[in-house]
């Protein structure tokens, strides 16, 4: 049981890292390219 917790838990914080780390990468840099984005978008 110990260890379904344990690798549950090491499952959390990867998951939640990776988000976190992909959230600040994108608010850095879509505004660089938004209107870059915006032309592809049309």
């Amino acid at each position: 049981m110990q260890d379904v917790a344990k690798q549950a838990v090491r499952e959390y914080v990867e998951n939640h890292s990776r988000q976190d780390l992909l959230g600040s990468v994108l608010d850095e840099e879509l505004p660089r390219y938004a209107e870059a984005l915006d032309r592809l978008g049309k």
